[in-house]
């Protein structure tokens, strides 16, 4: 199903499907660049375990993508075909997002290693369910070059205002709570930005 692909896109349609791309930017960051240092050196994860599980998310990666994509593709609903599984889904990123930035304190090294690997899994898993129909829906809602063009560049600048606000999140954080960097700060920090992150 599209939205009148060959009409002009009213200005409020464009920035409805822009303004994702600002969340999906904040919640990424974060989980690439500061939850593996944030799990190694505050939880105690070791670093090599750490970077066989960002491994097998990557090579995850390539089996879900294109899985979801051909599923989200034969998808038939009223609310069309990509939708229904961003709706959804982004609600689990939220759900994944909290119990990945607060990992409980256990006394064992594997439960902390299980905890993560789990939720990084379950994370990944759902952030393709949102992505992957997100960035297909674009091209649906309009054949004109010039509406696609303008969609994208749009899309684009939410893109960027989110990876920028994700990139100084935890200074400014760190400023405003004034932490330390001590363990106990470090996991106050990831509270703080998943009580942020989350409801976007």
């Amino acid at each position: 199903m599209t939205d009148k692909p060959f009409g002009p896109l009213s200005f409020g349609k464009k920035v409805a499907y822009a303004t994702p791309a600002f969340a999906l930017a904040v919640v990424g960051i974060p989980v690439y660049v500061y939850i593996p240092k944030f799990y190694t050196d505050v939880v105690g994860v070791p670093i090599s375990f750490m970077g066989l599980i960002l491994l097998g998310v990557r090579l995850f990666d390539a089996v879900t993508d294109p899985a979801i994509g051909l599923l989200s593709d034969h998808t038939v609903t009223r609310f069309g075909r990509r939708r229904p599984y961003i709706a959804i889904a982004s609600i689990l990123v939220a759900i994944s997002v909290c119990a990945l930035f607060n990992p409980p304190l256990w006394a064992s090294v594997e439960m902390e290693k299980m905890w993560f690997s789990v939720w990084i899994f379950v994370l990944f898993l759902f952030w393709t369910i949102v992505v992957v129909p997100y960035e297909s829906l674009g091209p649906e809602l309009s054949f004109d070059y010039h509406e696609r063009t303008s969609l994208f560049a749009l899309r684009d600048g939410f893109l960027i205002a989110g990876t920028l606000a994700a990139a100084s999140a935890p200074g400014v954080i760190d400023w405003a709570y004034d932490l330390t960097g001590r363990p106990q700060d470090e996991k106050k920090k990831f509270f703080i930005m998943s009580a942020l992150y989350a409801p976007l």
